[in-house]
């Protein structure tokens, strides 16, 4: 894996956990993708509305959360922090492919 790939993945893994955490700090443990994708922006990340749908997708396969799809009706997604989600974003679980909180991958 090329230098480039490698930190790519690395950032990937970094933007998971931090989408279970500003979950995590909602107390309804719920936010919509307009939101999530502002609140990574704000964080120096540089993430699309479909690169966040990507996101929470793969979070949800994961079991991290569960998404309500609105799109037809609103154009949002909503999610919403499953129990495991709240340990990983909180660092009592962790799963391959999203960092842990000391930084390191599962």
């Amino acid at each position: 894996m090329s230098l480039a790939a490698a930190a790519a993945a690395q950032l990937l893994t970094i933007q998971r956990l931090e989408v279970l955490q500003l979950l995590a700090d909602q107390p309804s443990g719920s936010a919509n993708d307009a939101a999530l994708c502002e609140a990574l922006n704000a964080m120096s990340h540089v993430v699309s509305r479909d690169r966040m749908r990507e996101l929470l997708f793969w979070l949800q396969a994961q079991g991290a959360l569960h998404v309500l799809d609105l799109r037809m009706s609103s154009g949002m997604i909503v999610a919403t922090l499953t129990e495991r989600g709240h340990d990983i974003a909180r660092g009592r679980s962790r799963i391959a492919g999203v960092a842990a909180i000391d930084g390191r991958e599962a």
